[in-house]
């Protein structure tokens, strides 16, 4: 039995739009309410019952924790320590802005060549916040799970072995043991039907 699971919140609008989140914030799509409730659904019929669903204090996963709460009967727990990685200059442009803007950074960025972007948050900072609201909340009783971002969680699987280069689509994720507050055995949950395309952004 896996302690824990790991998520990426529904679809945003700017997912929709490919544009960079980071810090700012989208609300979800019909189609990102519509993968909440997929995902609760199939967590709920395979047994999973966690004790709380924490999630980042952003609102795009906020909105994806209270619907999976809800269908899960599990109270929802926000943490700021969840939140996706800070995009610094990147944030609010759209790909082809930011491959126009800085041309050649972001394909380097998602090969791990860069530990930031420009006038973002480094990665060990990222790495560091997580893993402060992760010992908060497996110390509240597991099983449980957490709702986060696309680039916050990449950092952390790669911890547990996943690859840099790994991305996850919408209300994917990953399962973990923890053991004393280090994650490993990582074994990616089960595709949705109305799973988006990978993403290109945070």
């Amino acid at each position: 039995m896996h302690d824990l699971l790991i998520i990426r919140h529904g679809e945003s609008e700017w997912n929709l739009e490919g544009r960079w989140q980071g810090w700012h914030d989208a609300p979800l799509t019909e189609l990102g309410i519509a993968q909440a409730h997929e995902r609760a659904a199939a967590l709920g019929a395979s047994g999973f019952a966690p004790n709380i669903v924490h999630s980042s204090d952003l609102g795009r996963a906020r909105q994806t924790a209270e619907i999976m709460g809800a269908a899960l009967g599990a109270p929802v727990k926000d943490d700021p320590g969840f939140r996706e990685r800070s995009g610094g200059d990147w944030e609010a442009h759209t790909v082809a802005e930011i491959d126009e803007k800085w041309p050649g950074m972001r394909a380097a960025w998602r090969r791990g060549e860069l530990a930031t972007p420009p006038g973002g948050e480094h990665d060990s900072d990222v790495i560091a916040r997580f893993d402060v609201a992760l010992a908060s909340a497996v110390a509240a009783g597991t099983p449980t799970m957490i709702v986060t971002h696309g680039g916050a969680l990449r950092l952390v699987a790669t911890q547990a072995g996943v690859s840099i280069t790994a991305l996850t689509p919408n209300l994917g994720g990953y399962w973990f043991t923890v053991d004393g507050g280090t994650l490993g055995n990582a074994e990616p949950v089960a595709p949705l039907a109305s799973a988006t395309d990978l993403p290109t952004t945070e």
